[in-house]
């Protein structure tokens, strides 16, 4: 099992490079997509925080399988988040 620190540390740091992307795209190719880089942008900021109180909230029993879900659903929204990026940027 990952620890607990590894696993905020994961969090912060796929969701902000998703952030980070977001705003190299929006300086460097001004297209008028600002509208649906800022949904992205709030949508990573959601699934930041959100994220951060599931693993806050751990339950006594079935730790393992907790976040062993928690890092599961960051990997496949992360993933949807950099999808839509990309789509923007061609």
């Amino acid at each position: 099992m990952a620890n607990l620190r590894k696993i905020k540390k994961d969090i912060t740091f796929l969701v902000g490079e998703v952030v980070s992307d977001c705003y190299l795209l929006w300086s460097f190719r001004p297209n008028g997509k600002e509208q649906e880089l800022e949904s992205i942008l709030l949508e990573a900021a959601e699934l930041h925080s959100s994220l951060h109180q599931r693993v806050n909230a751990a339950p006594k029993d079935g730790v393992k399988q907790h976040y062993r879900a928690i890092s599961g659903d960051l990997l496949r929204e992360v993933d949807k988040l950099f999808s839509r990026v990309s789509e923007l940027a061609k």
